[in-house]
C-alpha cells in the first residue's frame, strides 16, 4: 500500500479544508521565519554598522542618557552641547589615537528632515579610511561647501546632483557648492549632509558648541580605564560602543516581545485548525476506515494515513510559509522596521539555509504533535463501529 499517494488523495478530496489549514500553518511559519531572520540580519548589520563607525567611544554631554548616543549615530538630534574647549581636555588623556569634534544639526525642506554633521575633515579620514570620495572632501577653513551622501545625490523622483552643483543649503537656503559624493558605504551616511565645522556652527548659530566628541583609542583593551579617565572632565558623559550596541539590543527586545506572542498566537491557531480538520476527517470517514479494517488494514496502517496526511499539511504549509516571507521580505521587513527602534541600513532580511531548514523542522514538528491524537484515535475504530454509524 502507498500511504502517501493514498494521503495525497485523500486531502484532494477536501481541497477547500486542505488549503484553508495549509495557509494557516503558511501564515504563522512565515511570522517564525521573518522575525528569526530579522534579528538575526539586525543583529549583523547593527555590529557591522558600529564596527564600520571607526569610532571606539562617544564623549557626549553629561545628563545624556544612553540613548542619546544611539540618537547620534543615526541622524537624531539632541538638545544639548558641548563647549568647544571639552575637545582640548579630552586630548589630553593617554591613549586617545583621534578625538574628533563634531555638531550634528537638522533643518527641514519640503517638508523632510535633513540631516547635516559639522566635522573635521582630516579627523574622518582617520576614523573612516575606507571613504571613497568621488570629487574631495573639503578642508576646514572652507566655506559654503559640502559633502553630501550617494543615497542624496541619487533621490528618487528628484534631478541627480554631481559635483560642482550649487544648492540651497541650511534653514536661510545659503548656496553651498558640492565638492564631494561619498560613494554608497551602506550606512546611515548615504543619507547625510557633511560640511566643515566651524560652518555648520555659523549656519545652525552653534558658535564654539559640538554636540559630541567621536573618539578611537590606541588600545581598545583600554577602553574602560580611558573611559574612566574621560569621565572625570566637567559636563561631559562618556558612551561606548558596547554599551549603545547594549541599549540598542534592549529597545528591540520589548519590540521583539510583541513580535514572539504573535507568532505563539498564529502557531497555536494553527495547531488548533489542523487537529480540528484532521478530527473532523477521522469522523467524517469512519465508515471508510472501518471498511479498510474489514478488508485486512491494521490500525497502525490506518494511524499511518492519518499522521501522513498531517506530515503534508505542514510540509506543505511550512514551504509555503517560507515561499511568501521570503519572496514578501520586502514588505515584511518595511513593517517590522516601523516597530523595531532604530533599525540599521541595509538589508536585514536574508534567506539564510540555517534559518530555512530550522523552520521546515518546525512545521514538520508540528506535524508530529498535532497528528498523534487522531492517529491514535483512526487507529483505535472497528468494523463494527464504522457499520454502527453506517445505520445512525
Amino acid at each position: 500500500m502507498n500511504f502517501v499517494t493514498l494521503a495525497i488523495k485523500n486531502l484532494l478530496r477536501r481541497r477547500g479544508r486542505t488549503i484553508l489549514t495549509i495557509l494557516g500553518v503558511a501564515i504563522a511559519i512565515a511570522v517564525l521565519f521573518s522575525l528569526l531572520s530579522f534579528n538575526s540580519g539586525y543583529e549583523k548589520q547593527l555590529s557591522g554598522e558600529l564596527d564600520n563607525l571607526g569610532i571606539h567611544i562617544l564623549a557626549v554631554p553629561k545628563g545624556c542618557p544612553y540613548e542619546a548616543a544611539s540618537l547620534i549615530i543615526h541622524g537624531g538630534v539632541i538638545p544639548k552641547y558641548l563647549m568647544g574647549s571639552a575637545i582640548d581636555e579630552v586630548k589630553k588623556v593617554d591613549g586617545i589615537e583621534v578625538a574628533s569634534p563634531m555638531l550634528l544639526q537638522q533643518y527641514y525642506k519640503e517638508g523632510r528632515p535633513h540631516i547635516v554633521y559639522g566635522i573635521d575633515s582630516d579627523d574622518m579620514k582617520r576614523l573612516k579610511p575606507w571613504w571613497q570620495v568621488e570629487g574631495r572632501l573639503f578642508t576646514q577653513n572652507e566655506g559654503n561647501v559640502l559633502v553630501i551622501g550617494r543615497n542624496l545625490a541619487e533621490e528618487e523622483g528628484k534631478p541627480k546632483k554631481n559635483v560642482g552643483d550649487v544648492v540651497p543649503f541650511g534653514p536661510d537656503g545659503t548656496p553651498f557648492t558640492i565638492v564631494g559624493i561619498l560613494e554608497r558605504t551602506g550606512t546611515q551616511d548615504d543619507e547625510f549632509h557633511f560640511v566643515p565645522l566651524p560652518m555648520a556652527q555659523r549656519v545652525f548659530d552653534k558658535p564654539d558648541q559640538i554636540t559630541t566628541i567621536a573618539i578611537m583609542v590606541k588600545d581598545i583593551s583600554k577602553i574602560s580605564e580611558i573611559s574612566g579617565q574621560l569621565e572625570k572632565i566637567p559636563d561631559v558623559q562618556v558612551v561606548t560602543m558596547t554599551q549603545i550596541m547594549g541599549t540598542i539590543m534592549n529597545l528591540v527586545g520589548s519590540a521583539q516581545t510583541l513580535l514572539i506572542s504573535v507568532i505563539i498566537i498564529a502557531i497555536i491557531i494553527s495547531a488548533v485548525g489542523i487537529i480540528n480538520t484532521l478530527l473532523m476527517s477521522v469522523n467524517e470517514r469512519t465508515r471508510e476506515f472501518g471498511m479498510m479494517k474489514a478488508v485486512g488494514a491494521s490500525g497502525l496502517d490506518i494511524g499511518k494515513l492519518v499522521f501522513i496526511e498531517t506530515l503534508l499539511i505542514t510540509a506543505g504549509g511550512g514551504i509555503l510559509g517560507l515561499m511568501i516571507a521570503i519572496f514578501g521580505s520586502g514588505l515584511i521587513e518595511g513593517f517590522v522596521r516601523e516597530i523595531v527602534p532604530y533599525a540599521p541600513a541595509g538589508n536585514l532580511m536574508t534567506p539564510e539555509p540555517g534559518l530555512i531548514g530550522l523552520c521546515l523542522l518546525f512545521s514538520v514538528g508540528i506535524g508530529f504533535v498535532c497528528g498523534i491524537y487522531p492517529a491514535i484515535r483512526s487507529s483505535r475504530l472497528t468494523p463494527m463501529e464504522a457499520i454502527r454509524s453506517n445505520l445512525e
